[in-house]
């Protein structure tokens, strides 16, 4: 195929007159995966087709060692040689070509921990590197012509020295200017000391389901602390010393034990002062439809279910919540069902309560692998007969803290082995494991190429869309439970040895990328195979999964 395509290219240059009607293939290529000798993070961004590896701040960035990067089309071809040393201290721009060429670089970020105070300060100073401004404030009888600096620290530790010492530093009528320098470069920074008529202040108030975080400014130095209680009760509670945290004069609380939808008051002390009493409301300890599978309903016309019954008469379980790679048969698209192979079923006879349990089970089909699986979002349609596309998602604003389930698993090794993800290696002598995720966010359809119900599409035929939550930048959360013939992981912490083939109650905690964005949606993916999207696994595993549910 190439051979006949640079035989085209060829005939184009020598006769100019004959007209090209046969386009080139667009063929993007990315940047899957890339490691760095000492890189704290990796960070690809296929937008911007950027890379940013994040080091420890002691790190020299003009010489860095790229050990490994994996782009996932055959036929690229960088400009440069990836994998070497490298100077990051400034971005290392070069182009990927396959049919076209594409423009990447490589940006080096030293994680580098600065700060600026001074005495009396009010709140956290402003820290700004991209101008290299930093601001601090001070109450309003503050004379800024007579500042004592408490701290200061612009470069990195111990490696990093100052024009001027900042114990002499007095006057910030007009600010102060001083050189950092490190590994021989240097930065001039500007330092203002600026006047604020606050003295104690709630700025954010961030409340979730059975708990809030509160931030207030004061002044440094004097006792810091917030007092709240519900909305129409005369007393008011004081937040314990250990659950408060202070940065110079900004401090914060996180405040546990509050009731769900429930208005509360907390007011911001401050030695002497007092702030302004705030209002705010708990989120909603909102239930996962379904979550024990008791309502489903036959397909029409067929012999495999449907995770909902329109005509059951509860709430929860009269919409679609929850789907699986079966299908909805004439109610919607078709599935593997459609070709004869259904992999999540009703379970009358295994369960942990109630009439019913669902059971993943991996299949096979003229030797190709699929994997048992319930999911939140719908089935999308079949790709011919070598893979399915799936909408993953469905609304949710709430905040749990972690997700409990039950579940039974049932495996062997591995019998059918077709790909796996980079950089993991499986034998026909390695156990099959089942895999459970959770993740919530703010995935825009337009962008993850789903719908605005369930906006995270995956085509199991095209690895590029599979989603890492991970490291996506719009997830809020996310937690993993990989279930293995003699115990599991969470998190991808150590293994917990555990009899896999009785029921075992699992809580898989859920780590917060942010603390502050609330999400628009919730996934909840349950596989019989770990690896089924790459059809590997062992075509006999089966995984059971019942009660699931939300903790707050």
């Amino acid at each position: 195929m190439k051979k006949f395509i640079y035989m085209i290219v060829a005939l184009v240059g020598l006769t100019g007159c004959i007209d090209n009607d046969l386009p080139y293939p667009v063929v993007v290529p990315h940047i899957t995966s890339m490691t760095a000798s000492g890189a704290e993070s990796v960070d690809i961004n296929y937008d911007d087709r950027t890379v940013t590896l994040t080091f420890p701040e002691t790190t020299d960035l003009r010489d860095i060692e790229i050990t490994s990067v994996v782009i996932d089309q055959e036929i690229a071809v960088p400009s440069i040689e990836i994998v070497g040393r490298h100077d990051l201290s400034s971005p290392l721009k070069f182009t990927i070509r396959t049919y076209a060429d594409y423009s990447w670089k490589i940006i080096g970020v030293r994680n580098v921990q600065r700060y600026f105070t001074v005495e009396g300060q009010i709140g956290s100073s402003t820290i700004d590197p991209v101008n290299c401004r930093a601001i601090a404030m001070v109450g309003k009888n503050a004379d800024v012509s007579d500042i004592k600096v408490t701290s200061l620290k612009l470069g990195p530790r111990g490696l990093s020295t100052y024009s001027v010492d900042y114990t002499t530093m007095r006057d910030f009528t007009h600010g102060i200017s001083v050189d950092v320098t490190a590994f021989d470069m240097t930065e001039t920074w500007n330092l203002f000391v600026e006047i604020t008529d606050a003295s104690v202040e709630i700025t954010k108030v961030n409340p979730w389901a059975h708990e809030v975080y509160l931030t207030s400014i004061g002044t440094a130095g004097v006792e810091n602390g917030f007092m709240y209680r519900m909305k129409g009760d005369a007393e008011w509670i004081k937040v314990d010393e250990s659950d408060i945290t202070s940065d110079g004069g900004t401090f914060m609380a996180h405040v546990k034990g509050l009731e769900s939808e429930t208005v509360y008051e907390a007011v911001a002390v401050s030695g002497a002062d007092q702030s302004a009493v705030v209002e705010f409301m708990t989120e909603a300890a909102v239930k996962i439809p379904n979550g024990s599978f008791e309502y489903a309903s036959k397909v029409a016309g067929a012999s495999y279910y449907k995770f909902y019954d329109p005509d059951c008469g509860v709430a929860d379980g009269e919409f679609m919540f929850w789907g699986s790679g079966n299908g909805e048969g004439s109610e919607g698209v078709n599935g593997s069902a459609n070709l004869g192979i259904v992999i999540t079923y009703i379970d009358t006879e295994e369960k942990v309560d109630g009439k019913q349990s669902v059971r993943a089970q991996t299949s096979q089909l003229a030797g190709m692998l699929a994997a048992g699986n319930l999911f939140t979002g719908q089935f999308a349609g079949l790709v011919g007969t070598s893979g399915g596309k799936v909408n993953f998602g469905r609304p949710w604003t709430s905040r749990p803290s972690a997700l409990k389930l039950y579940c039974k698993y049932s495996t062997g090794t591995i019998d059918i082995i077709n790909s796996t993800p980079p950089g993991v290696t499986l034998t026909k002598s390695d156990y099959d494991r089942a895999q459970i995720k959770i993740a919530l966010g703010t995935w825009d359809y337009k962008k993850y190429g789903g719908t605005l119900e369930s906006p995270v599409h995956i085509n199991t035929t095209d690895a590029s869309t599979f989603v890492d939550f991970t490291t996506d930048p719009s997830t809020v959360a996310d937690g993993n439970l990989i279930i293995h013939h003699d115990g599991y992981y969470l998190n991808g912490g150590d293994k917990v040895s555990a009899e896999t083939g009785e029921w075992i109650e699992y809580v898989i905690p859920l780590n917060y990328h942010s603390m502050d964005v609330q999400p628009t949606h919730i996934i909840v993916s349950c596989a019989s195979s770990q690896f089924g999207d790459y059809f590997t696994g062992c075509s006999s595993s089966k995984l059971w999964i019942d009660d699931v549910e939300l903790l707050y």
